[in-house]
């Protein structure tokens, strides 16, 4: 019975842990990005301008993720089931689980991308 218990703060804390993460790493995409030489590859910077858009767009989601689901109060430090938070200003886990698995999945397709992109300019030695 102790595994199926977990407090709504340890869930979200573990949430905020993620999101974060997340937010730095598209910062760090966003910068080596912001760093390419334009005279270099002239012809591939429309593909670095709508990565680093695409990007910052997931980190604004990334963003409204932690406003609207991650909750830091005193209200979620109650042991709860897995399938309810005792604080209903906040979505379910179950629900939040998926939408934190449905950004990850988001993110990590598009960090392949933007890794793809990058290896592609190094293996022409643009950069």
């Amino acid at each position: 019975m102790q595994n199926t218990l977990q407090t709504c703060r340890t869930q979200h804390q573990t949430w905020a842990a993620t999101l974060s993460q997340s937010e730095q790493d598209i910062d760090q995409l966003i910068q080596v990005l912001a760093e390419l030489p334009g005279e270099s590859y002239r012809s591939f910077s429309h593909h670095a301008s709508d990565y680093a858009q695409t990007l910052n767009r997931l980190k604004g989601q990334v963003q409204m993720l932690r406003r609207d689901v991650v909750c830091n109060g005193t209200g979620c430090a109650g042991p709860v089931m897995l399938v309810a938070c005792s604080d209903q200003r906040f979505v379910s886990p179950p629900i939040s689980n998926s939408l934190m698995l449905a950004m990850s999945a988001e993110y990590d397709r598009l960090k392949d991308r933007c890794q793809l992109f990058l290896s592609e300019l190094m293996r022409l030695n643009l950069i």
